[in-house]
């Protein structure tokens, strides 16, 4: 009677070990849950802000997306809704940009930005739109 135990508890074991490696090797790919990852703009400069966004499958908006940027993350995770996660990101620094959404660990997208240093106004001071002509118009007219 026990060897029949021991048996049935063996092919019980080997039946589990069967479908948890059929379900592990029928799971979709990790890269599946993010499907790409954006930046507005087109030409981006240190000190604006731009929205990021990661793309990601319909079933899987359970899992919060963080977004990294070289490799620093950038604010909190952020929650999906309506197959999206969005956050600001304000550049510091010029340069290449890493730019990574990151679901679940395992599921990851990636875009590279160059980031100009913020353009400076010639001459160094603001202006005020008027010019002094300093009696450059001088005579009559008529």
């Amino acid at each position: 009677m026990k060897t029949f135990q021991a048996r049935r508890a063996g092919f019980g074991v080997s039946a589990f070990t069967a479908v948890a490696a059929a379900v592990v090797l029928a799971a979709p790919q990790a890269s599946a849950l993010v499907q790409g990852v954006t930046v507005s703009g087109s030409a981006h400069t240190v000190g604006t802000s731009y929205t990021v966004t990661a793309d990601v499958t319909s079933t899987s908006f359970l899992f919060k997306v963080t977004f990294t940027d070289n490799g620093t993350q950038i604010g909190d995770p952020v929650s999906v809704s309506n197959g999206k996660a969005t956050i600001t990101w304000t550049p510091t620094t010029a340069g290449s940009h890493e730019i990574k959404a990151v679901q679940e660990i395992v599921s990851s997208k990636t875009v590279t930005i160059q980031v100009a240093e913020k353009p400076t106004n010639p001459g160094g001071g603001a202006s005020s739109g008027s010019a002094d002509l300093g009696g450059l118009l001088t005579g009559s007219a008529g």
